[in-house]
């Protein structure tokens, strides 16, 4: 943790940044452009994403930006179609997927060098309460030993719940899980860089 803090407290000196009710569709956030995330020389940082629609791709090059870390998009095989995030049809694939605590949707490809990341920032909308179930199949697949795991998460009106603390039952002991932060609908830009200079003073 105190690498964390100390990476992100040196990074931020010098930064800047130039949906339906618990969420099939995720909150809308007030960022009207992608801000320019290119990852600092030496980065340790990786901020991983799962966003079926541009909510939590704007969070996440948020988070990016201010703290000058790399981002890989997790994207899966199949993609979702508007149909499947439609969360007043029960029958729908995501309404499927998060009844089922066993579904895995598979994912197209992993980050190529987990090893070069001391810590991950990892953004998802909330589905019912809880991370879609691909978030779970990129912890079961993915090297984090030894690594500290950031949550992030937008919602329309749960914040993150408790989506934070059952992810952190799929990662081994050596994973440090910081404690998670939701945004819900509204949040800006700014809100989320004044979360990630926080981290940088606790």
């Amino acid at each position: 943790m105190k690498k964390l803090l100390a990476v992100l407290t040196s990074l931020l000196l010098v930064c800047g940044i130039a949906a339906a009710e618990d969420a099939v569709s995720s909150a809308t956030l007030k960022i009207d452009r992608l801000p320019v995330a290119d990852a600092a020389d030496g980065v340790h940082v990786l901020v991983v994403y799962f966003s079926p629609d541009d909510t939590v791709k704007a969070a996440a090059y948020t988070i990016a930006s201010a703290a000058k870390a790399d981002l890989f998009e997790i994207v899966p095989e199949e993609l979702y179609t508007e149909d499947d995030l439609n969360y007043m049809n029960s029958k729908s694939r995501s309404m499927a997927e998060q009844r089922d605590k066993n579904a895995r949707p598979a994912i197209s490809a992993l980050p190529e060098d987990m090893d070069a990341y001391d810590t991950v920032f990892l953004c998802y909308p909330v589905w019912g309460g809880e991370a879609p179930r691909i978030i779970c199949t990129f912890l079961e697949s993915a090297d984090l030993s030894g690594k500290t795991v950031i949550p992030f998460a937008t919602s329309n009106s749960s914040g993150i719940g408790s989506s934070d603390t059952k992810l952190k039952s799929m990662t081994d002991d050596t994973v440090v899980w910081v404690k998670g932060k939701g945004v819900k609908k509204g949040a800006s830009a700014e809100d989320i860089v004044a979360w990630v200079q926080e981290l940088a003073t606790e």
